[in-house]
């Protein structure tokens, strides 16, 4: 139960690096999980800046934890 929790943490905080624009994380992340959609997360990291910035509903923002989620998931245990 806690490595799910800490996991999520950890997605979480990689979801808001990459809104930050944190370039690197970026990178790092695709390095790990070289099969993730890179375009398309790239355009989630897009659209949720835009919905931030205009006060929108976060529905990017919920897509791109899911999305991340899922590539974690889907990867074999280190």
């Amino acid at each position: 139960m806690r490595r799910e929790v800490a996991e999520t943490h950890r997605i979480e905080a990689l979801r808001d690096q990459l809104i930050a624009g944190d370039a690197a994380a970026l990178t790092r992340f695709m390095a790990q999980f070289p099969q993730a959609d890179s375009q398309h997360i790239r355009q989630l990291i897009r659209n949720a800046q835009f919905e931030k910035t205009k006060n929108k509903p976060p529905h990017a923002y919920r897509e791109l934890f899911r999305v991340l989620r899922d590539v974690h998931k889907d990867s074999p245990a280190d």
